[in-house]
């Protein structure tokens, strides 16, 4: 039983109650508004998690695992996780899109670690994050000293957290 899902069900079932008693017309506006998001053609994101997790599924029956492990598995060492930085930076997108796709890699062969170190940087220091958002706030000097300072964050949390699987005997 996904008690996730359940909790957020039953979350929306309340709200959604709560907003009839006040005011029923703003459960239609709030649902249209739903609606919008999820399907309008140029914003909608319902289509942007279906392609992720369309892309997700397709991922471990098209990377060859020996290559995948080779590259991003358990042994890759300092190679892996630094792939596994350097694409987490690069990866636009929010969870919607990132995570399916990440969980297709893992399933795939990718090591623990790679994981955790790709999701640290996407965090940390994705791209478009920094070009759109910090630069233009903070400006380059800022910039510059964030993202040379978070550089090894991810690179000591995925050894870090390859470690502490490999510890607790998780994979």
């Amino acid at each position: 039983m996904n008690w996730v899902m359940i909790s957020f069900t039953v979350a929306t079932i309340i709200l959604y109650s709560i907003v009839y008693l006040k005011n029923p017309s703003n459960v239609k506006t709030a649902f249209n508004s739903t609606l919008y998001q999820l399907f309008h053609p140029q914003q909608g994101f319902l289509y942007l998690i279906i392609a992720a997790f369309l892309i997700s599924s397709m991922l471990v029956l098209i990377l060859p695992k020996e290559q995948i492990s080779a590259w991003l598995g358990k042994e890759s060492g300092l190679r892996g996780i630094s792939i596994g930085t350097a694409l987490g930076a690069l990866t636009p997108g929010g969870p919607f899109l990132t995570f399916p796709i990440l969980v297709g890699f893992w399933k795939a062969g990718t090591g623990i670690g790679v994981i955790i170190a790709y999701l640290t940087s996407w965090s940390l220091l994705g791209v478009q994050r920094i070009l759109v958002w910090e630069l233009p706030f903070f400006g380059p000097k800022f910039v510059l000293v964030r993202v040379v300072i978070s550089l090894i964050i991810p690179i000591i949390l995925g050894f870090l957290g390859q470690w502490v699987f490999d510890l607790l005997d998780l994979e």
